[in-house]
């Protein structure tokens, strides 16, 4: 809907059938958008004066404008200006700290018990001395690996 028929909105529709100033009958035999919503508005208008009470109590002039603003507002929103407001913001770092607070606690207690565990039996069996004179005379490493791989027992 084009400014001048939103500034004038009211007027239209508070007396709908009368005689409209030449600008507003131009703009709306030139306009068709404009027309048929003014058209819809005064359709729902005359469903809503079916709906009215026993006392009228008409809205403030110009009412309709500023809910049709507020409207047209909210619409063109985009979800990045949330991340714009004071209070998204706030919230966001509170729960990024938290998050942040939660894994950290979790690494450092972790590691703290990964640090004391018992070494595994394949790690004492690395450590443990080889025979004395191991290395020194090849028949005899032979023997020695003979005589303990038949003496082995679990």
């Amino acid at each position: 809907m084009h400014r001048l028929i939103k500034e004038r909105l009211e007027e239209l529709l508070s007396a709908p059938g009368t005689r409209l100033p030449a600008e507003l009958e131009e703009h709306l035999a030139s306009c068709r958008e404009c027309r048929e919503e003014l058209r819809g508005l005064e359709e729902q208008a005359g469903w809503l004066g079916l709906l009215r009470g026993s006392d009228e109590s008409a809205p403030a002039p110009g009412f309709y404008g500023r809910v049709t603003e507020c409207i047209e507002a909210q619409q063109g929103a985009s979800l990045w200006n949330a991340f714009l407001e004071p209070a998204f913001g706030r919230r966001l770092l509170t729960a990024s700290l938290t998050l942040t607070l939660a894994l950290g606690s979790y690494l450092v207690f972790r590691e703290a018990e990964a640090a004391y565990a018992a070494p595994a039996p394949e790690a004492i069996m690395t450590v443990e001395e080889h025979p004395p004179g191991l290395g020194a005379d090849p028949q005899q490493d032979r023997e020695t690996i003979l005589v303990t791989l038949a003496t082995y027992r679990e």
